[in-house]
């Protein structure tokens, strides 16, 4: 029987390692790309049965990127399922369950991807059969992984991080909303709750008047085609 093909797209190789161990035992075929040219390299190149995708891949946004995945199905390439996969782990106040998902199928946390994963991908593929071990172990490594990426990268690294963060668990409202600015608003709690957890794990204070975590959200908004006012 032929193995479902799965991209694992992270930019940590102890992650693509992890997981693709995880999804190897569960009957999956994994193949990782460490960033977003990576992706869409292989997303061209033949069709995929899923797509493992982090929210702050470096390169293309993620959530562009699921729109890619979908488009290319037409062409008999892409991904059948895509999982978004949460950049941060940490307890914050912005992360609630989204229902819109910029055309992913599902998300899951990184410290889930040992236990949940393998049976969101089989949901979404409509394949049968549950997950025949929880993986538990390799739930502490992803905890400390995610939690390490965060403590290990540079101020302007680390506000991009959160804010694909944010992004992920708040699709219903960013898509309702006309531009940026209008978001921004939408999300000022958020966005505040994401300040405060930047200036708790940042390596260095931020320089007066700059606002790390606003420039990061604008820029994302831009990149995914989002005016700052609406015209």
């Amino acid at each position: 029987m032929t193995r479902p093909t799965v991209l694992v797209a992270h930019e940590r190789s102890a992650v693509r390692h992890i997981v693709g161990h995880v999804l190897s035992l569960e009957g999956f075929e994994p193949t990782p790309a460490a960033d977003a040219d990576a992706v869409l390299a292989a997303l061209r190149d033949r069709p995929w049965a899923g797509l493992v995708l982090d929210v702050a891949l470096p390169g293309t946004p993620a959530f562009e990127l699921c729109d890619r995945a979908r488009e290319l199905r037409g062409e008999g390439l892409g991904a059948r399922a895509i999982v978004l996969v949460a950049s941060v782990y940490r307890p914050t106040s912005y992360k609630r369950r989204p229902t819109r998902l910029y055309g992913a199928d599902d998300y899951v946390e990184i410290h889930h991807l040992g236990d949940a994963l393998p049976g969101k991908l089989r949901r979404a593929l409509g394949l049968e059969g549950a997950s025949a071990d929880m993986h538990l172990d390799a739930g502490e490594a992803l905890r400390e992984l995610g939690d390490g990426r965060m403590g290990e990268a540079a101020d302007a690294e680390l506000a991009k991080l959160i804010v694909a963060d944010v992004v992920l668990y708040n699709g219903d409202r960013i898509l309702e909303t006309p531009d940026a600015v209008s978001a921004e608003l939408a999300l000022a709690p958020d966005l505040q709750a994401a300040r405060e957890l930047f200036t708790h794990v940042s390596r260095s204070p931020a320089a007066a008047g700059s606002d790390p975590i606003r420039h990061a959200f604008r820029e994302l908004m831009a990149a995914l085609g989002r005016p700052e006012v609406h015209p």
